[in-house]
Order: structure tokens, then sequence, then C-alpha cells
């Protein structure tokens, strides 16, 4: 390193130094709360291959433990490149670097079959629902302008030169913070999201495909729902007027509903509320009292249950 680096890097660590003082020579991660970034730290002391000192800080104690063990996590997938416009494998160190990609490349991001057993069922199912989304939403893979491209192919020109003289060098800052102005204007433009604007309110609903078409067709008007913390109509918060998407068990969105009428009832008439709107009324009984007793083992005709009538708002 040389010496003008090593000062700049000396007083870097005497200012951090400074600000984690009192933590001492705490070789692993101490939580910090650091007032001047008003963010919580994972802040542990080190000696650097340079053999000067100073604190490790992270906002994820997986990477200071990961920076102690030697351990890491490493998920791969799939996302385009931006310059050749062809999909390219890349690979990242924790799950939130991974929905960055996915965020920022939803069109083409993808996980290869031989890597989906880096991630967990849970992860892969997360990702599968995001991703759906987001593309429900048009969000497109992120692009540089071509003014930003410009800038790039000028800064190339500038770089190849042999020797970079005095008007090279401010001519590369100045395109520099230009570039950096135009890339985040790009990410703000793109976090105007028409489609999100109109749906950010709406609920999310899994159901069954078989359910979701009969919803569709207009052969089932109603939902039910029962809580075991339901214990009179003053426990239930009226969901009038509340819209939903509704997804199959592959998170595909496949529609909208309104909730436009709701009552509680027993669970004993419930026979007398839905009349003729199901075919084997005796069937689809013993399949709501199936999952009501799955979260509550005291279930019975007496219990509470939610009565929601809907209206189909839009197909997709």
């Amino acid at each position: 390193m040389n010496k003008p680096k090593k000062l700049k890097r000396e007083y870097i660590n005497f200012k951090i130094n400074k600000r984690y003082h009192k933590l001492g020579k705490c070789n692993l991660p101490f939580g910090f709360y650091n007032k001047r970034k008003d963010k919580f730290e994972w802040v542990n002391y080190v000696k650097y291959h340079d053999n000067t000192t100073g604190y490790n800080n992270n906002t994820y104690l997986m990477d200071a433990l990961s920076d102690i063990c030697k351990v890491d996590l490493t998920y791969h997938y799939n996302i385009k490149n931006k310059s050749t416009d062809k999909n390219y494998q890349s690979h990242s160190h924790d799950f939130d670097s991974v929905l960055k990609e996915l965020y920022f490349y939803p069109e083409s991001f993808n996980i290869p079959n031989e890597y989906k057993n880096n991630y967990s069922t849970q992860e892969l199912n997360l990702i599968n629902e995001m991703q759906k989304y987001l593309l429900f939403i048009e969000l497109k893979d992120f692009q540089n302008s071509k003014e930003y491209n410009l800038i790039e192919k000028k800064c190339e020109k500038i770089f190849a030169k042999e020797k970079i003289n005095l008007i090279d060098k401010i001519k590369i800052a100045y395109l520099s913070k230009r570039s950096q102005k135009i890339n985040y204007q790009n990410r703000l433009v793109r976090c105007h999201n028409k489609r999100q604007e109109k749906y950010q309110d709406y609920g999310h609903l899994i159901f069954s495909l078989e359910k979701i078409e009969n919803i569709i067709n207009n052969q089932q008007d109603f939902l039910i729902h029962y809580s075991p913390f339901l214990k009179n109509d003053n426990d239930y918060s009226s969901t009038i007027g509340n819209k939903y998407l509704i997804k199959d068990e592959d998170f595909n969105i496949l529609g909208s509903i309104e909730i436009i009428e709701n009552k509680i009832i027993k669970f004993k008439n419930l026979e007398q509320i839905l009349g003729k709107k199901v075919n084997n009324l005796q069937s689809y009984k013993n399949e709501v009292k199936q999952n009501a007793m799955k979260l509550d083992e005291n279930f019975n005709d007496e219990s509470l249950i939610i009565f929601e009538k809907i209206k189909m708002l839009e197909k997709f």
C-alpha cells in the first residue's frame, strides 16, 4: 500500500475507532446503535492483512459471523447481461442480494434446476410468488438509458489511453458524476409503477384452481372464514369494500374480487344462508368444518363463522 493510501486508511480508521472506542477490542460481533448513521450494526475489532487494526461493521449478523467463521452461503441464479442481452449465471452470498437481482431483473431471473438445492422450499416459494407479482404489475428488467451508455463509452475511451492527463481526469470526474445522476433518475422512474398504484391496496388470497374457476364463472359468489378468536360480532371488523387478487396454488394471479356484503353466523345456520349456492352442500360443510378444526379443535355447530358475499371484478 502506498503512503497516501495508507494515510487515508489510517485517517478513516481513526474516525471509526473514535465512534466505537467504548466497545474496546471486542473480537466478536456486538450489537451497536450508530447514532450518526441512525442504524443498528454488528461491530467487531479486527486485524487487517496490512497489519493495521480497526472496527468492522455489518448491517446483518450473518455477514459478521461469516467473516469470523469463514463460512458463507451461496445462491446461484441466471439473469440477463445488460451489454450482451444474453442470460448468464451469477450468484450471491445472502438472500437479500438474490431478491435485489430478482427485483431489477424480474423478466429474465431464473434459478437453474441443478441449483435449486441452494434454496429452501420456503425461499423458492417466496421467489416464485414475488416474481409472478412483479411480472403482473408489468415491471421490466432494468436497462441503462442510451444517455448513460453513451457516457460509459466516453469513459472507456479515456481509460483506453496510454497516458491519462489532468484534463482527462477532470472529464472522468464530470462524466462519473453525470452517469450517477442519470442512473439515479432511471431507477427512480422505474419505481413509479401505474399497475402497482392500482393494486397496492388489494389483499392477496390463494385458492385451489377449482375454486377460482367457480368464482370466475360466477358459480360461487361467497367466501367462508373462521377465526378461533371470533366470539361475537364486536370482534369482527367489516371487510365490505375490500378488494383482493386471487391466486392459484402456483401463485398465478387469475382474477380480482371485491367484498360487497358480510355477516357473522353460526355454523349450524350455514345451510339456510347458502341455500342452493353449493351443489353438494353436506360435502362443502364438512370441508369448512375440517379446515376450522385445524385452527380450533373445539369447533362445533354453535361456533361463529364469517360469510362474505363477493363480486368478480377482473379476470386475468
